[in-house]
C-alpha cells in the first residue's frame, strides 16, 4: 500500500526555492535540479525544456525577460511568500503544488498553479527536483463556444 502524507520539509524546499530565485542563486539550482531527462513546462505551448541541460540554461534572466515581455510585474520575494504552498510525499517521491498569480503591470492579475516533482537522492538524502509544470487557471466559462481559447478542429 502506498500512503501519501503531507510534508513540511517539501513545503520549505519550495519557499527555499522561491528565495533563491528571487536571490539569482543559480548555484542552488544546480544543485536541486538532478541529472538526466528532467523537464519544465511553462504556460505557453512552446515553453519547454528538456535535459538537465537545456532546463538549467533557461536562466533566471530569460524567466524575467519573458514574464516582462508578456507584461508582468517581477514580484519580490517577500511579495511571492504569499502564495499558498502544499507538498506531499510517499516514500523517497514527493510533489509541490504552488498556487499563486501572475500579476501584470496594471495591476490586474491570472491565476498561476506550479506543479513540481522531485525524487530524494539515495546518496545524500537530498531532494532533485525532475520536473516542473507551470499552469495558468482558467475558469470553465472562458471554455465555451466562441471563446478565443478554443482552437479550430484541425489545427
Amino acid at each position: 500500500m502506498i500512503t501519501v502524507t503531507r510534508s513540511s520539509e517539501l513545503e520549505e524546499f519550495a519557499r527555499e526555492g522561491r528565495r533563491r530565485f528571487g536571490a539569482g542563486d543559480r548555484a542552488w539550482f544546480e544543485q536541486t535540479t538532478a541529472l538526466g531527462e528532467v523537464s519544465s513546462f511553462g504556460t505557453a505551448p512552446d515553453e519547454q525544456s528538456r535535459g538537465r541541460e537545456e532546463v538549467l540554461a533557461l536562466t533566471m534572466d530569460q524567466i524575467r525577460e519573458m514574464n516582462e515581455a508578456a507584461g508582468l510585474a517581477v514580484a519580490a520575494a517577500d511579495e511571492r511568500e504569499e502564495d499558498e504552498v502544499e507538498a506531499y510525499q510517499s516514500g523517497e517521491v514527493g510533489w509541490i503544488v504552488t498556487h499563486g498569480r501572475f500579476t501584470f503591470e496594471d495591476g490586474t492579475w491570472a491565476a498561476n498553479r506550479v506543479v513540481s516533482v522531485v525524487v530524494r537522492e539515495p546518496e545524500s538524502g537530498e531532494w532533485k527536483s525532475v520536473l516542473t509544470a507551470s499552469q495558468i487557471l482558467v475558469p470553465n466559462e472562458l471554455l465555451l463556444s466562441g471563446s478565443p481559447l478554443r482552437l479550430p478542429a484541425g489545427t
